[in-house]
């Protein structure tokens, strides 16, 4: 098994090592992170815009019948201004996506990042809001632009980069003001991008009768169709704990480009399934991922910190009660490199294992309607039963989630019950070596 392992870190670490520095990967990583914020006060905002109840809801309770019916009547008076929130933050994501993702390349590029921002910015705007009659299409600005945003931003800052390079640029003397000379320093990269994006829009509309974002937003959901399903999230979601148990941060390799992007495209588009008041449909959403494959942390090791606080060596018994509490808000770096599950045979086959059960069970479970899809985004460190309900507006997903919990404590178990036993031993002989040593 050891050997297995050692195999496995040579092959895997020199790949991971390349993805986890490369800067496009990260620029993505950097532009979904920072919109998870966007997300949680757009979704408390959905929330008090759409109260989850309706005229009919009757719980016999004289003074919440009476607080839930008067914040009905409440929303439906105010419903546009308190959309507003919502407009301007989850309805518009591809926006910010797309100024953080370009921030980021550029400043590992070592350019003037807040010019290539602006500048790929006004890029994205061009190609997916065209404005015909005097109104601006929107489509592109919320769920559905989002990887269109990413990939917009990267291939703007690339130009740039490249005509700067190249000599197409001002420099001003230097007795013009800084400020001054790094917006003139960018203008002509900026112009020169605009009109290569420019030719791609009008090419696209010659020879396909349609816009970029129109050919885009059919490929993607042709391409969305074949990841965003239970086999390939299982097996990603695999992936990413595998990686993690040698040391590579998930967020570098495969939640940062992959399902944090998809996660977020969903989310967005559950939640305005919500306001529209129809059903929302797609199961893997960021919340799955925070508080129910990931339930504690990569690795869903939740479960296990709670089983080791019964452990019998005192190495697993103590790391458990100092990792209980962050393990409940789902931080898992003391135990995964205290216990450690890091270049560790025996716990990483449960860290890997357990997080697709989680997975299939939640896939399962939202698709036979046991439990309702995510709507909207709780703090990803909200303890896993009260982050799930806040997100799904359903009491079912906080039991579901308690009992998937007994369920990660049982695959668990058995890998934990070894571990602690050779822990056992090595603190005995310690004991004793250390004893001889006296005598």
């Amino acid at each position: 098994m050891n050997k297995f392992f050692d195999t496995l870190q040579r092959k895997l670490m020199p790949i991971a090592q390349v993805f986890s520095t490369q800067k496009h990967l990260l620029a993505v990583r950097d532009g979904v992170v920072t919109a998870v914020p966007f997300t949680i006060v757009g979704s408390i905002f959905l929330i008090i815009a759409n109260p989850p109840v309706n005229a009919n809801l009757k719980t016999g309770i004289g003074f919440i019948d009476a607080f839930l019916q008067g914040w009905l009547r409440w929303s439906q008076t105010n419903a546009d201004l308190l959309n507003t929130p919502y407009n301007s933050t989850m309805a518009i994501m591809s926006l910010f996506i797309a100024i953080v993702v370009s921030y980021s390349l550029a400043k590992a590029y070592g350019k003037k990042a807040i010019n290539y921002a602006v500048s790929s910015l006004g890029v994205y705007l061009m190609v997916v809001a065209p404005i015909k009659d005097g109104m601006m299409d929107v489509e592109a600005f919320g769920n559905k632009g989002i990887l269109l945003a990413i990939l917009i931003g990267l291939g703007s800052v690339e130009l740039m980069k490249f005509f700067e390079e190249k000599g197409f640029s001002i420099k001003l003397p230097s007795s013009v003001p800084p400020m001054v000379a790094n917006a003139f320093s960018t203008l002509f990269p900026f112009m020169f991008t605009l009109v290569v994006f420019l030719v791609l829009s009008f090419t696209s509309i010659i020879l396909t009768g349609n816009t970029i974002p129109v050919l885009f937003f059919t490929a993607f959901d042709f391409a969305k169709g074949g990841v965003n399903n239970s086999i390939i999230i299982t097996l990603l979601t695999g992936l990413e704990s595998l990686l993690y148990s040698f040391g590579v941060h998930p967020s570098t390799v495969v939640a940062g480009p992959l399902l944090d992007p998809l996660g977020l495209i969903n989310l967005t588009e559950n939640s305005q399934a919500y306001l529209d008041g129809v059903q929302a449909t797609q199961i893997y959403a960021t919340p799955f991922k925070s508080f129910i494959s990931g339930l504690g942390g990569t690795g869903a090791t939740l479960g296990l910190a709670i089983l080791m606080m019964k452990g019998k060596s005192k190495q697993v018994r103590s790391m458990g009660k100092l990792a209980i509490i962050p393990s409940l808000f789902n931080i898992n770096e003391p135990l995964v490199f205290g216990l450690p599950i890091f270049l560790n045979p025996i716990m990483i086959i449960p860290f890997v294992l357990t997080p697709m059960v989680n997975v299939i069970s939640g896939w399962l479970a939202m698709s036979t309607g046991l439990i309702n899809t995510a709507v909207l985004n709780a703090p990803w460190t909200a303890p896993a039963p009260i982050g799930i309900w806040i997100s799904t507006l359903d009491w079912k997903a906080m039991v579901f989630v308690v009992l998937l919990i007994v369920v990660d404590m049982l695959i668990y178990y058995p890998f934990l019950k070894i571990y602690d036993s050779q822990k056992v031993k090595e603190e005995n002989q310690t004991v004793v070596e250390e004893s001889q040593t006296a005598e």
